[in-house]
């Protein structure tokens, strides 16, 4: 049964990356037909992690709710709607990081917006593989303070979207793995606003977001004999 309790004091266990699911190593061409839709900290990976080749539709306070009225320019396309951008253009790869700027909503509500979502992509990008990204945590002293915006509440949502993944076309990946303290925040050392990371460790997200590798091409696997990463 999901938990509807709105008050956020109640404690969930955060949910878990796939398992068992086949991840390999993959080089950075890996992501060169990937299109990555988020808010503001994919604003921050498009900026800063050095993944040149990806395409991205992102935007500050992206939401659910508002995504299908947002028109943005996307590399080598143009000023594009999402709806537009979906049915016209084929990825092979579609990382897909939304949520927080929803927490001070009914979670039900947010959820059947992003059922629509997802179940949008899928119709128009069949063949593409979904990654379900975890949303980021924050930090301790805004989790502690912030009523919605606590990791609590993101915890409840991010359980809810992992079970999109069926580990077949569509896989939940958890990057609070690489970032989290051993109580579960956002580690003060990654951030300068409590919220994102800085700019100098999206760079370590993209480098671990291809150790999430599914289906690669064989001339996409990492060589483990020489180290190989780009």
């Amino acid at each position: 049964a999901q938990n509807t309790n709105e008050s956020g004091t109640d404690t969930v266990v955060p949910a878990s990356p796939s398992q068992n699911v086949g991840f390999v190593q993959v080089k950075k061409k890996y992501l060169d037909d990937a299109l990555f839709i988020g808010d503001s900290r994919t604003v921050g990976l498009s900026e800063y992690g050095k993944a040149s080749n990806a395409s991205f539709f992102a935007d500050t306070g992206m939401s659910v709710f508002n995504i299908w009225e947002k028109s943005l320019n996307v590399k080598n396309v143009g000023t594009v709607s999402l709806k537009t951008l979906l049915s016209t253009h084929k990825y092979g790869k579609i990382y897909l990081m939304i949520g927080i700027n929803e927490l001070g909503y009914n979670l039900d509500r947010v959820m059947e917006q992003y059922d629509g979502l997802v179940s949008f992509i899928r119709e128009k990008q069949p063949d593409a593989i979904l990654f379900i990204e975890a949303n980021l945590h924050v930090a301790k002293a805004r989790s502690d303070s912030d009523k919605y915006i606590n990791n609590n509440r993101i915890n409840k949502l991010n359980r809810r979207m992992s079970k999109y993944a069926d580990n077949k076309t569509s896989f939940y990946i958890d990057v609070n793995e690489i970032f989290d303290s051993d109580e579960g925040n956002l580690k003060a050392k990654y951030t300068g606003d409590n919220t994102h990371v800085l700019g100098k460790y999206y760079k370590k997200w993209i480098d671990w977001i291809l150790t999430k590798g599914i289906n690669p091409k064989e001339d996409e696997i990492v060589d483990k004999s020489s180290a190989e990463t780009t």
